[in-house]
């Protein structure tokens, strides 16, 4: 039988979700079709600071979470509240590429740093972002490892 209560995790995952997909539409989405707006909203880093180059990174980053990561997002918000045993897998899926793209950026700001045409300096709002992120997307891998279950009880 299914329980109206979810657990505490259910709702850390949703709101996780939910914002993810909210700044992932704004930042990245839009910067494939849009970047300048997404540098104007502060939301991607400018051509002066990482190069031609970096703008059309950022810009296949968006396209690839656009394609890939934001519908995985959506699909494990409305499985999960509709305590569909396939949204464990979709949700997993979202941690480990939460998990994957944190890191990757985390290391792109760390070895890019005297880079010709990069000179982007992520101030400490940017890194909390990424770590938070990174951290968010291992916790969820193991909690989907160990107890996914939960969330769909």
């Amino acid at each position: 039988m299914v329980s109206g209560r979810r657990c505490l995790s259910f709702w850390v995952i949703i709101l996780f979700l939910t914002v993810s997909m909210v700044l992932m539409l704004m930042g990245q989405t839009m910067a494939v079709f849009d970047y300048e707006f997404t540098v104007k909203l502060g939301l991607q880093e400018d051509v002066k600071e990482v190069g031609e180059f970096g703008v059309q990174m950022n810009r296949a980053f968006g396209a690839g979470d656009t394609v890939v990561y934001i519908p995985l997002m959506a699909i494990s918000l409305v499985g999960l509240f509709l305590r569909k045993h396939w949204s464990l897998v979709t949700t997993a899926a979202v941690m480990g590429i939460s998990a994957y793209w944190a890191i990757v950026i985390i290391f792109i700001m760390t070895f890019m740093p005297g880079v010709p045409n990069y000179s982007f300096e992520p101030g400490p709002g940017v890194w909390l972002f990424v770590v938070a992120h990174a951290v968010f997307g291992v916790w969820g891998l193991f909690y989907m490892i160990f107890r996914r279950d939960e969330l769909i009880r």
